[in-house]
């Protein structure tokens, strides 16, 4: 009588475990996609919760959105005055600073901390800031506490004269805020060398770091939230990152110009 054999050859072993392979290569790209675009989804809904709190602190201060001590003739500064009690006193952060405008938003709004920073941290390990905003006057590390830019809110005294103010009277479509500003980013140019015409390649190194390039959430001023694969869709489809002549961390050129600040 022949015995029965139980169990698997080698070669059937080595079938099975191609075929889980080759199962995992096809469903893995499937599966970071669905997970990227939760990420974008939560990102998208800090945005809209910072945009509601936004307009609140905007009928609260005659139409005005938040920022610190304004100097139209001094530099801008970012993560200035961190211990001061009080933004507007002695000791606060200096004028011009970039990034307390939105820790301003944190005191007067009791917006989560967690709010501030991109949920998607495979690129820049953001942490929320471990602060109560009462205590302090900006963040304790910017460049950790703070996932978005935020429209440039200290005009040039050429830019006040042409009508630019940051208040709740801006155009529908003027981008407020959105996933972080890049920065310059060498490659033989930088984010304010790539035009509408460039090519994708270069293109995509425009867009923000938090989402791997693919693109940014941004906030407009009408409240709405959009997902961008290009930085151009400003007002007249400029760079939301850069002035309309170009420049990256300087002031809008006119009412119409939307520079997202701080930039990385």
């Amino acid at each position: 009588m022949r015995s029965v054999r139980f169990g698997f050859t080698v070669i059937e072993i080595l079938v099975v475990i191609g075929i889980i392979g080759v199962l995992m290569a096809i469903l893995l790209p499937s599966l970071e996609r669905v997970r990227h675009q939760g990420y974008i989804v939560k990102c998208a809904a800090n945005l809209q919760q910072l945009g509601e709190g936004l307009q609140i602190y905007s009928n609260d201060n005659h139409g005005n959105y938040p920022r610190t001590t304004y100097n139209p003739a001094a530099p801008y500064t970012k993560g200035t005055g961190v211990t001061a009690t009080d933004p507007f006193a002695a000791g606060g952060p200096a004028a011009n600073d970039l990034t307390a405008p939105l820790f301003l938003l944190l005191r007067t709004q009791k917006i989560p901390n967690a709010m501030m920073i991109c949920p998607y941290n495979d690129v820049n390990s953001f942490t929320p800031d471990a602060a109560q905003p009462l205590t302090q006057s900006n963040f304790t590390d910017w460049t950790k506490n703070l996932g978005y830019s935020y429209a440039n809110p200290y005009p040039s005294a050429s830019a006040a004269a042409k009508e630019y103010r940051l208040s709740g009277h801006l155009s529908s479509e003027f981008p407020l805020m959105a996933d972080l500003n890049p920065g310059p980013k060498p490659y033989g140019g930088n984010i304010a060398s790539i035009t509408v015409n460039s090519p994708w390649s270069q293109k995509k190194k425009a867009n923000s770091d938090n989402h791997e390039e693919d693109g940014q959430n941004v906030l407009y001023a009408d409240g709405h939230v959009d997902w961008k694969t290009t930085v151009f869709c400003g007002p007249n489809n400029d760079n939301i990152y850069t002035t309309q002549d170009g420049q990256i961390e300087a002031s809008p050129v006119d009412k119409n110009d939307s520079v997202l600040l701080p930039a990385q």
